[in-house]
């Protein structure tokens, strides 16, 4: 599925970074933010050295934020204003100004884990930087990304509503079969891929969304709390997908 016209610049502006500068602790920007850091902790290989990550995409650092004991921690992000405040709560850690494109500035087998969060919607050409990502990963390295799911049948009572599609940025944004097929096609293994359940609610206009919100988030809840993936692949908003390279 494939969107136009992207926004010029990823400033204060940009719906995204309004969002979650709004956005609190134990908002669902936050838990969000959790739930990934603690998939890359789970997922990520365990060695005795100080293990490196890289989060494309990192907008505030939120993630980043959540592996700051446990990892050596980099970050690039195309927006200025993000990547100016994530330093601000990250000062020791490696962040810079970039688009995906920036992969190529990394040596070969550099990294432990890479994670991005809602990013690869924004790539016009999203299956060559799966492929850098496996260059710049480690034998027995993880990618965990997230992205908006073409699959999720539940898009279409949002109509252009959809958070897949809303923001015109989003310019490919695909099944999660094909999400899957990218990743092996750059050489990677797909250990697991699932969703993050219904969130974006509400769905239907004469329904309360606090009641919309009990009866379809609590599997996302759930899954959030205990940390450990179980929603299948199609009953959500995201496909997320944790690949390793052999």
């Amino acid at each position: 599925m494939l969107n136009s016209s992207p926004p010029i610049s990823f400033d204060e502006n940009y719906q995204y970074f309004q969002q979650i500068a709004r956005a609190g602790k134990f908002s669902v920007p936050w838990w969000s933010a959790r739930f990934y850091a603690r998939l890359v902790r789970r997922y990520a290989p365990k060695i005795t050295e100080t293990r490196r990550v890289l989060d494309i995409g990192c907008a505030f650092g939120w993630v980043l934020q959540n592996l700051a004991r446990d990892f050596e921690l980099h970050g690039v992000d195309i927006s200025e204003y993000a990547i100016r405040l994530a330093r601000e709560k990250l000062p020791r850690a490696n962040l810079r100004v970039g688009d995906a494109s920036t992969l190529r500035d990394f040596p070969d087998a550099h990294f432990d884990a890479l994670v991005s969060k809602h990013v690869f919607e924004h790539l016009a050409n999203p299956a060559k930087t799966l492929r850098e990502c496996a260059r710049v990963l480690k034998r027995g390295g993880v990618l965990i990304f997230g992205t908006p799911n073409a699959d999720n049948p539940l898009k279409n009572l949002k109509g252009a509503q959809w958070i897949g599609v809303k923001d015109p940025s989003h310019i490919s944004v695909l099944p999660s079969r094909k999400w899957i097929a990218l990743t092996r096609a750059a050489g990677l293994r797909v250990a697991r891929a699932f969703s993050d359940g219904w969130w974006d609610v509400p769905y239907v206009a004469r329904v309360p969304a606090f009641l919309q919100l009990f009866i379809f988030a609590i599997p996302a809840a759930v899954q959030v709390l205990i940390g450990i993936p179980f929603i299948p692949v199609r009953w959500g908003e995201s496909v997320i997908v944790i690949a390793r390279k052999e």
